[in-house]
Formats: structure tokens, C-alpha cells, sequence
């Protein structure tokens, strides 16, 4: 009797690591989407990736603030579409800023992959949206589209 009720005990167990270890592994494929994965930028000259870490460094700095503009415009929208009596003329007009403020973003990051182009370091997948892994996130940068 002892023996059959280990028995189970050790089914039921090994039952309960096989399927609790399988949710652990469930997002773990091909770096999630993230980026150009570990090859990417390895793959370019030292050179090159110092010119790509200047270029996306100074991407950053000069859509800090339009960044900044955009994300308090996403927070009076959702701050508006939340409130008791939702005034549609204030939603369509910050609905109007943010897509302003969005081209003026869009505009500099065409800059950024002409620049990119141009010192010959190939855009990749993950430095774009959709491919990125940024998920809307709201924010910008190498991995973040």
C-alpha cells in the first residue's frame, strides 16, 4: 500500500514540474522579439557599432522632449476620456496635438535610418514597430519603436 501511494506521489509530482516548468518557457523563443537578437549589432565592425551607439545616442537627445510632449499629451487623453462629462472638442483636440507631435517624431526617426543607411549599418528588424518587441510601450530608442 505504502509503495503504491509513492508511487503516485511521484507521478503527481514529476506531473507538476513538467507542466509548471513548460509556462516558464513559453515566452523564451528567439529573444521575444526583442531587437536585432544577440548577433545583431555584433555583427557589425567595432567601427560601425561605434557609429551606431553615436547615431542612436544622439537620436535620443534630440526627440527627449517630443518624446516627453507626447507621452503628457497620451496621459491628458486618457485623463480626459476618463473624466465624469467627457469633453469630445478637448479629446479630438489633444487627439490632434498627439498625432502632430507624432509625425514631428516620425520625421526624426526617418533621420535617424537616413543617417543609419548612409554609414552603411543595416536598419534590422528590431529597430522598427511591430518587429521591435517595444508592444506599445510608449517609448522610443534602439529596441523601443
Amino acid at each position: 500500500m505504502k509503495r503504491n501511494q509513492k508511487f503516485t506521489l511521484t507521478l503527481i509530482a514529476l506531473a507538476a514540474l513538467t507542466f509548471g516548468s513548460s509556462s516558464a518557457w513559453a515566452g523564451h523563443h528567439w529573444n521575444n522579439g526583442n531587437g536585432m537578437g544577440p548577433q545583431g549589432y555584433s555583427q557589425l565592425t567595432t567601427e560601425q557599432q561605434a557609429t551606431a551607439q553615436k547615431l542612436h545616442s544622439d537620436f535620443y537627445e534630440q526627440t527627449r522632449a517630443l518624446r516627453q510632449q507626447l507621452t503628457s499629451k497620451r496621459y491628458e487623453y486618457n485623463a480626459l476620456l476618463t473624466a465624469d462629462k467627457p469633453d469630445s472638442a478637448k479629446i479630438e483636440s489633444v487627439a490632434e496635438e498627439m498625432e502632430a507631435l507624432g509625425q514631428k517624431l516620425a520625421q526624426q526617426r526617418v533621420k535617424f535610418d537616413v543617417a543609419l543607411a548612409q554609414a552603411g549599418i543595416p536598419r534590422g528588424e528590431g529597430m522598427g514597430r511591430g518587429g521591435c518587441g517595444g508592444g506599445g510601450r510608449g517609448h522610443m530608442g534602439m529596441n523601443h519603436w
